[in-house]
């Protein structure tokens, strides 16, 4: 659903400044003083804005279909060519703004750097956002010992056997309420989640993959599961042998 929205905002900026001549939209464009605004050409970039807005708004309706299909291994390969087009789109939209040039179509002295400073911080920024997406699509990791369950990857803990309780196996999981603190990427759920009936619980878990094994640690609630059903069955068995002892 999210991803349905974002493809209607971006149609909508789209639309807005290449259509309804919205400039005052443009990240850059409106902190412009009205001396610096003469030398841009504001109608070239307000093309190459709504022409970008459009591109990423089918990019993300197709994450949209794929997720909604499961194929979430294609999720970070469109997520990264969003990246690459929005880097080139910041480069690119730069040849619209002649406060960057001289009369002889040279860089200005410190423009380089004025240009070097925005594409840096957007590219570290959408690189971190694409980074936290491929931790949130990786399959929950567990590691069991003697004394401990250890759940790996985002938002992954230590439980100790002596602490846990109330170990069960879940058909399904309650109705969740809201994400309060987490990832929620396609059927995949990480971190701290708050159920319809107000009891909250931090969840490792492919809703699309039952069963799910709950415990409770230090009165915390904790779900997950694993890749197939048949290893979290197992796992369960496990678990409960470990925590009668």
């Amino acid at each position: 659903m999210i991803w349905i929205i974002l493809a209607a905002l971006f149609l909508f900026l789209g639309f807005a400044v290449q259509k309804l001549k919205w400039y005052f939209l443009i990240s850059g464009y409106n902190t412009m003083t009205k001396e610096e605004k003469e030398k841009v050409d504001v109608e070239g970039l307000a093309k190459l804005i709504g022409r970008y807005s459009c591109a990423l708004a089918a990019l993300f309706i197709v994450i949209g279909i794929v997720e909604y299909f499961d194929y979430t291994n294609l999720i970070m390969p469109l997520l990264t060519l969003i990246i690459v087009f929005t880097v080139i789109v910041v480069v690119k939209s730069q040849k619209y703004n002649h406060n960057l040039f001289d009369e002889n179509g040279k860089w200005k002295q410190g423009a380089s750097k004025n240009l070097k400073r925005p594409v840096i911080i957007l590219t570290v920024t959408l690189v971190g956002v694409a980074i936290i997406f491929y931790f949130a699509l990786q399959p929950t990791g567990v590691t069991v010992t003697d004394e401990h369950i250890e759940i790996t990857g985002m938002y992954g803990d230590t439980y100790e056997f002596a602490q846990m309780e109330h170990v069960q196996l879940l058909e399904e999981l309650p109705d969740i309420a809201m994400r309060t603190n987490g990832s929620a990427v396609g059927s995949k759920l990480k971190g701290h989640f708050k159920f319809e009936n107000g009891d909250k619980a931090k969840l490792f878990v492919d809703t699309n993959v039952p069963p799910f094994i709950q415990f409770i640690d230090d009165g915390k609630i904790v779900i997950f599961n694993l890749q197939t059903a048949e290893q979290t069955q197992a796992l369960y068995e496990k678990l409960t042998t470990k925590t009668e002892n």
